[in-house]
Formats: structure tokens, sequence, C-alpha cells
């Protein structure tokens, strides 16, 4: 099998999955990835795949090791003001409280932005919940590689309401306070790179250098406050930013839509 036969081959398997309530993203060893290039070509297949939309992409600062934090948000974001839909792991939601960053205008490829040039950019900064989902075996040994093609767990993002953007880029912690049942869970949380705003400076240069334009429209997430918080679905849940903001949700679990397994 040559190499773009192979990398389609995985596109074409780790985007099925990501309709299943089951998903197996595992990848047999004659498809195993080993290289960030091929990872975000896998990443730009999917895309196409998903007739050419993307609504935005996660991010975080590239990891000590230099492994990149990258992939494309292929679902629309939904809305605070409705039932949120996700895929779930025992009736429960996962989700990360995160900041959301509106890009206003297309930040074009093969193109240098300073700072001030991208902050110029963000038009609206809203709290946001990404949406997680695990789409690989608990018996599978996923290498870096294969967690960046599949998308990094992300299968959404929720839209909360907009915050104050000087706020949001002052947020390096937000005590967090989560209500269910009446029973409230709160978390001190913390950016794990220190000020929300960090990662999209190096995200937006990266993606135009990779020839890729982020378009106006999109958003950028970058990092949970707290980590993975698993939710109970079908109840009225606050999310409560302490100072910037809060809204009440409800979570709704999918059905599987038979993903294809090799």
């Amino acid at each position: 099998m040559d190499s773009s036969t192979k990398l389609k081959t995985i596109a074409a398997h780790l985007f099925a999955q990501r309709t299943s309530a089951a998903p197996q993203s595992d990848l047999p060893p004659q498809l195993a990835l080993t290289s960030t290039e091929d990872s975000l070509a896998v990443q730009q297949l999917m895309i196409a795949l998903n007739k050419g939309q993307v609504f935005g992409w996660k991010c975080l600062l590239p990891l000590d090791n230099g492994a990149i934090i990258l992939a494309p948000i292929l679902k629309q974001p939904q809305s605070f003001a409705q039932i949120c839909t996700l895929y779930t792991e025992q009736n429960k939601a996962r989700i990360e409280p995160e900041i959301a960053f509106v890009f206003a205008q297309n930040m074009p490829k093969q193109a240098s932005y300073s700072e001030a040039e991208i902050d110029h950019a963000v038009s609206d900064t809203h709290m946001a919940l990404e949406l997680i989902q695990n789409r690989f075996s608990t018996a599978y040994q996923a290498n870096h590689f294969a967690k960046l093609a599949d998308g990094l767990s992300n299968q959404g993002v929720l839209l909360g309401p907009k915050i104050n953007k000087q706020a949001a880029y002052d947020a390096a912690h937000i005590t967090i306070a989560i209500t269910q049942n009446n029973r409230c869970h709160s978390y001190l949380g913390k950016h794990p790179c220190g000020l929300a705003q960090t990662p999209i400076y190096w995200a937006v240069n990266y993606l135009a250098k990779c020839g890729i334009t982020l378009a106006a429209g999109q958003i950028l997430i970058t990092g949970s406050y707290c980590g993975v918080i698993e939710l109970d679905t079908d109840v009225d849940t606050e999310i409560d930013y302490a100072g910037l903001g809060k809204y009440t949700v409800k979570f709704s679990g999918l059905t599987d839509n038979d993903a294809v397994i090799f």
C-alpha cells in the first residue's frame, strides 16, 4: 500500500468513527502513524470527507517534547440555548470548560501574524465546553500520532454566552461551578498555558505555515481550565464562570450510527 492510499484509508476509517456511539478508531499495525506530518495530512483528508467544512480548531501550545496539539472542529458549534446532543460514555456527558475565540476575518495562509494582528482579528470571546469522546478502545495503546489524526478526542463544542474580551484575556484562573440536581461542584480552574489566548498566537501562525487559512467565523478553543468533567444527561445543568457569566443547558446522548470497522 502506497503512502497516499494508506492515509486515505486511515482518514476514511477515523471519519466513520465520528458517527458512532461505540467507536473504534484503533489502527492495525500496517496502518500505524509515525509522524506529525502524516497525522495532519489525515486531518485534512477528514475535512475533505466532511465536505470541506471546518468550524474551528482546538489547540494548546506544543508540549515540552515538541508534540503538536491541534485538531479541526468538524461539527458546527451548538448553542447553549438548546439541548446539547453528544455521544456519551456510560450515560455520562464528558466535557471540558474552556474559552472560545471567534475570528471576524480570514487569516490567510503563507503569512506571519503578530500578536496584535491576531488580537484584532478576534471579534468575540465566549464561555465554551469542549465535547469529549474517546474513540479508541481501552485495550488499544494509541500513540500521539494516532490521537492527533483522530482529532484529540474532540466531538464538538458547546458555545456559551459571550464574555468581555479583556476579561477573557485576563482569565488565568476561573472558579467554575457546575450544578446538577441541586448539587453544586466547584473547581478552581487554571489555564494550562497560563492565559487562554496564548495558544492562538502559535496556532494561527502554525496553520498559516502549513498552508491552511483560518476563516472568518471559525473559533479556537485553547485548553480546559479543569480537565475532563463527567456530567449527568437529561437534567438541567448550570455552568457558572465566576465573574464572567453563567447559563443552563441539558445534555442528551446520541444513538449509534454503525461505525465502519476494519
